[in-house]
């Protein structure tokens, strides 16, 4: 399978690479809305096909349980009735009981794994005795965009004809950490583009503005693309050829449209308010990549390493 694959394919990511640097901020705007929904609803079909078995079904509740609340603490802040901090307290100590879950997951798992996660609860929660919320919250959702890159690598495993798409794909995500490198100060946003910046109050620190860092919105805004089409198109399409079954049913895909499609109304009429409810289900699968893929590649061999070892003789 190549990503690719002709001409054709280096022009549209030629073009996406230029809308990026040209139009950063529209094109963050009508991407996240028109893709925001379709995308979790589908990389979390993707998750439960593929990493079901990982653990018992006991464990899931519990990680269902913590996102549930995290989700609740979101749509708390979504209705007003308490402050954007609060809630980024609560999404902070989230992670950090999703990380705790990674160091009691009742499955035989390597001991790098949970040390990985007994890491992850420990820096978690020395930024929060810190006082440290929006920052980090900010950085993980900006490299939550590059998620796909490490699912397509262990889909490699144990489908080793998948490892030229995985280089393909790990080149594609290069382009935003070169976009990154012009963010310096002094490059700024266009005049006309100046109206749009009202919009993103609050989820960037004043020093990292689009009007101050061009050159840093249009990566972010490229890996979000990048992200949107990884996991709506190229994941679930390696998965399905590999499963024989599609990620999810047909009624599913077409409820989460309606639902996409109502979203954007809402966004076009009170976008700051339409993108905190958007956040109750991005927080979910955002926050349920971390403990999925550290148990992923840390704590379990590929398929056919553990078939090896199941049926080799005593």
């Amino acid at each position: 399978m190549s990503v690719v694959r002709g001409y054709r394919v280096y022009g549209q990511i030629l073009a996406l690479v230029a809308a990026a640097i040209c139009f950063p901020l529209p094109l963050y705007l009508v991407s996240l809305a028109l893709f925001g929904v379709p995308h979790v609803v589908w990389e979390m079909g993707f998750i439960r096909q593929r990493y079901l078995k990982l653990a018992p079904t006991g464990w899931w509740l519990a990680l269902g349980g913590v996102l549930l609340c995290d989700a609740s603490a979101r749509l708390v802040y979504w209705l007003g009735l308490w402050s954007g901090e609060k809630t980024g307290i609560i999404n902070m100590l989230a992670l950090l009981l999703l990380a705790l879950l990674v160091v009691l997951v009742p499955s035989r798992i390597s001991l790098r794994a949970r040390i990985a996660g007994l890491c992850l609860v420990g820096v978690v929660g020395g930024l929060l005795n810190a006082g440290e919320v929006a920052l980090p919250l900010l950085l993980l959702g900006l490299i939550h965009n590059f998620s796909p890159l490490p699912m397509l690598w262990d889909m490699t495993r144990d489908t080793p004809s998948l490892k030229p798409l995985a280089w393909q794909m790990t080149g594609l995500f290069l382009i935003p950490l070169l976009l990154a490198c012009t963010a310096l100060p002094g490059i700024a946003l266009p005049e006309f583009m100046q109206g749009y910046v009202p919009l993103l109050d609050g989820q960037w620190p004043p020093s990292w503005a689009p009007a101050h860092r061009a050159g840093l919105w249009s990566a972010a805004v490229f890996a979000q693309c990048l992200h949107y089409f990884s996991v709506i198109y190229l994941l679930p399409k390696v998965q399905q050829q590999q499963s024989g079954q599609a990620i999810l049913p047909r009624w599913a895909k077409i409820v989460t449209l309606l639902a996409a499609l109502g979203l954007v109304g809402y966004y076009a009429v009170d976008y700051g308010t339409a993108r905190k409810l958007y956040m109750v289900m991005a927080g979910i699968h955002a926050w349920l990549e971390w403990p999925v893929l550290l148990i992923a590649l840390l704590g379990m061999q590929p398929p056919s390493a553990r078939q090896r070892q199941d049926t080799a003789p005593a």
